[in-house]
């Protein structure tokens, strides 16, 4: 992509509200787009104003090139780019193209007219009513599509929401992350605005939906009341009143009190979801018919009839996308008037991911998508005091429930916690999105997948190798089974994932093993080093839901005759990712997912250039129990051996580097350290029962639960005695009491807790 330096000169018509002329060395285009103005500038780069070929407004951000040449700014800015593909909130702007390649990487999204919440608050006064209750329907239902996609934003604050005249619109994603990131690769572990930072975050929590409803707390505090909740001050001064929770609300409606003092509590775990919060704040459906079923109403309609018929007095703040235009010199007014931007329209923004969608504009509009908002959980929703005219009047009425991707539903079956109600009248994205939903947000799944190549790559591989193509595909075909519990946090692939035979188990935190056939004794001590490239991150849920994910922003997305079934069938494009024998391969695909009558996922299958994939769920929604396998049959296990567990660090003893490894799932590598440095150690908490002299084996006992083991190395030439010693691996132990001998015996367990492989 070329950049073409701004040629200087003023344009033919000054530039309206909100936009500063382009400075010397500004482009005058950055991809598809004609840049108008300045919005803004920092540190890391600017903002342009900028229309796309139909004439409508959008905002491009940049990084600065000095910054764009390092690799850590570069992977920020693509990360940014990420998350916005996936908001696809009434309430949250939508991203419509990006280069993240470009010598100077850009993105464009939308640009959302109107103030900010302090800016307005501060100009017009706090909200009221009906008024102030659409922005907290809206701002929560903006955060209940961000945390469905997976995303924590970690900077609400009053300047990164807009009061547009379509809603309020939660923008600016430079530090939003994956949810659940981890302090150690979170580059913006310790960002934040104080007074709207929750105080988990002050002690090191990793990101989380919590800590964005505790802002939106404050959101609707400082909207209620004009004032911020825990004041003005010093960052020390406010992180001590957040920390303790001394916070004003005097002045928030008695209605919506409750809430707002759920959100800002200082134990995350008391504060209401933002489907919570969506639940309570927005009215359900109409009720439904005699038998039970009624039409499936997406929330994101219900929130646009709730700002159609309550949001009020909220201006555009003098942008004009006709005076952009004439400022760029594309048009006359006139013509722009009578033309591509009289009237109200829709355009498709083209691009990346699941951002690039649908979008409306009118002459004193903004550009708002129309992405519903993703992965509501369920619940019974509460009729909004005076909610009885106007649009809103024609789908307010008895009892409703949230579920899936943002569907309001009358009636329906309860599956592993969710309410997904028939999907008659409900839009494929929205279908696919609450499908996904339900893997992720339930109890877990289990889905059986096998994959093998496509006819055609199977006849280009015969036809290189001299081989029968049946003989081909039969030898690319593998089974996997992969089962997730939601509760253990665990994900288990058993199958050829990291190589044939072999189970890999990984959780969001980062830990993966991989089990094998159990090793010889001879080999039971000595490192395995990894064949794989996989890591624990690409092991997960999103392995199965990630297709789902894509399909449902791919923008082609459409719904398929089907068999006749009570369920439905959707099919579209995505990026196949899958882990081949340890190695992580993608490709473009083709997909089809199949969800039967509640919405939940049955089958799915896509085809690439190389692969063809099919899965079958056996399980969804529901609990789902994994065991560690190297417990053993009598416990549910397979009795594998660990071949690849977290290395934890390192010990010194016997005069010798020991590697140590956390063995089992539930041994942290923090008590995995602290167990082996007590090893050995002269200790009250270390004790080394009697009744082994002479064995050429020592056990300690830590804490009198954990029983680490010694052998000497016997080394020909060597007496016993010279011989060295060798740590080999901890267990569980239980005492069983005092023998007729007088010492205490010990139960040793049959799983490895710890293991100790010599380093270098």
């Amino acid at each position: 992509m070329s950049i073409t330096p701004s040629p200087g000169p003023p344009p033919a018509h000054p530039l309206p509200a909100g936009l500063e002329p382009l400075e010397k060395g500004d482009p005058e285009r950055l991809g598809p787009y004609r840049l108008v103005g300045r919005i803004g500038a920092g540190g890391m780069g600017a903002v342009y104003g900028g229309l796309d070929g139909g004439g409508r407004c959008v905002a491009v951000k940049t990084v600065h090139a000095r910054f764009a040449r390092k690799r850590a700014y570069r992977e920020a800015f693509a990360r940014e780019v990420d998350m916005l593909s996936r908001a696809r909130g009434v309430s949250t702007a939508h991203l419509h193209a990006a280069d993240v390649t470009a010598r100077v990487p850009w993105l464009a999204f939308d640009y959302v007219p109107g103030r900010d919440l302090r800016s307005h608050v501060r100009e017009f006064g706090p909200l009221e009513g009906e008024m102030l209750r659409a922005f907290a329907a809206g701002t929560a239902e903006g955060l209940a599509a961000l945390h469905a996609a997976g995303i924590a934003h970690r900077d609400v604050k009053p300047g990164n929401v807009i009061l547009s005249p379509d809603g309020p619109k939660i923008v600016d994603f430079g530090i939003a992350t994956t949810i659940g990131a981890r302090r150690a690769t979170d580059r913006g572990a310790s960002y934040g605005t104080p007074g709207w930072v929750a105080p988990e975050r002050y002690a090191g929590a990793s990101a989380a939906p919590a800590a964005d409803v505790f802002a939106w707390g404050a959101l609707v505090a400082l909207a209620a009341t004009g004032r911020d909740p825990f004041g003005h001050g010093t960052p020390e001064e406010l992180r001590r009143r957040v920390s303790a929770g001394d916070h004003d609300v005097e002045g928030v409606p008695e209605d919506l009190r409750t809430l707002v003092e759920g959100a800002l509590s200082t134990d995350p775990g008391r504060r209401p979801s933002a489907v919570d919060l969506m639940r309570a704040l927005l009215p359900p459906p109409a009720g439904a018919g005699a038998d039970g079923r009624g039409r499936a109403v997406p929330a994101a309609e219900v929130l646009r009839a709730l700002l159609r018929d309550y949001w009020r007095g909220v201006d555009a703040a003098g942008h004009d996308p006709v005076r952009w235009a004439a400022a760029a010199g594309m048009v006359s007014a006139a013509g722009i008037a009578g033309g591509v931007l009289g009237g109200a329209g829709t355009g498709t923004g083209t691009g990346v991911g699941a951002g690039a969608g649908t979008a409306a504009g009118s002459v004193g509009g903004t550009a708002a998508g129309s992405g519903g908002a993703a992965g509501l959980a369920t619940g019974t929703g509460t009729t909004t005091a005076g909610a009885t005219g106007g649009t809103l009047s024609a789908i307010v009425g008895s009892k409703a429930a949230i579920a899936g991707a943002g569907v309001l539903v009358t009636a329906g079956a309860v599956t592993g916690g969710y309410v997904v109600y028939d999907q008659v009248g409900t839009a494929p994205a929205e279908a696919v999105t609450a499908a996904a939903t339900t893997l992720e947000e339930g109890g877990g799944f289990v889905v059986e997948v096998e994959r093998r190549f496509t006819d055609a790559h199977a006849e280009e591989v015969a036809a290189r190798t001299g081989r029968l193509v049946e003989a081909v595909l039969e030898e690319s075909r593998a089974a996997v089974e992969y089962r997730y519990a939601a509760d253990q946090d665990t994900f288990l692939a058993r199958g050829e994932v990291m190589g044939q035979g072999s189970v890999a188990a990984a959780g969001r935190d980062g830990r993966l093993y991989v089990y094998g056939s159990a090793l010889e004794e001879s080999e039971a001590s000595q490192p395995v080093t990894p064949a794989w490239e996989a890591t624990a991150d690409d092991l997960g849920p999103h392995l199965v839901t990630g297709p789902l994910r894509e399909m449902a922003g791919s923008g082609d997305l459409e719904e398929d005759a089907g068999d006749g079934t009570d369920g439905r069938v959707y099919t579209g494009s995505l990026t196949a990712r899958l882990v081949v024998d340890g190695e992580v391969v993608e490709e473009a695909a083709r997909g089809l997912v199949e969800v039967d009558a509640e919405g939940a996922p049955v089958r799915m299958e896509y085809t690439g250039e190389l692969w063809r994939v099919e899965a079958d769920f056996t399980g969804a929604g529901g609990s789902v129990e994994v065991v560690d396998p190297q417990q053993g049959p009598e416990l549910g296990g397979e009795r594998l051996e660990v071949l690849h567990a977290p290395a934890c660090g390192e010990v010194e003893l016997y005069e010798r580097v020991w590697q140590v490894r956390a063995d089992a799932w539930e041994m942290t590598c923090d008590r995995a350290m602290e167990v082996a440095e007590l090893v050995g150690t002269e200790n009250e908490r270390v004790e080394t029962p009697i009744g082994y002299a002479g064995t050429g084996a020592v056990t300690y006992l830590v804490d009198r639960e954990i029983a680490c083991t010694g052998v000497r190395d016997f080394v020909p030439g060597l007496s016993g005695a010279s011989s060295p010693w060798s740590l080999v691996h901890c267990t569980p132990a239980s005492s069983l009491g005092e023998t007729d001998l007088g010492w205490e015996e010990f139960e040793f367990g049959p799983s490895t807790l710890i293991r100790f492989v010599q380093a270098g």
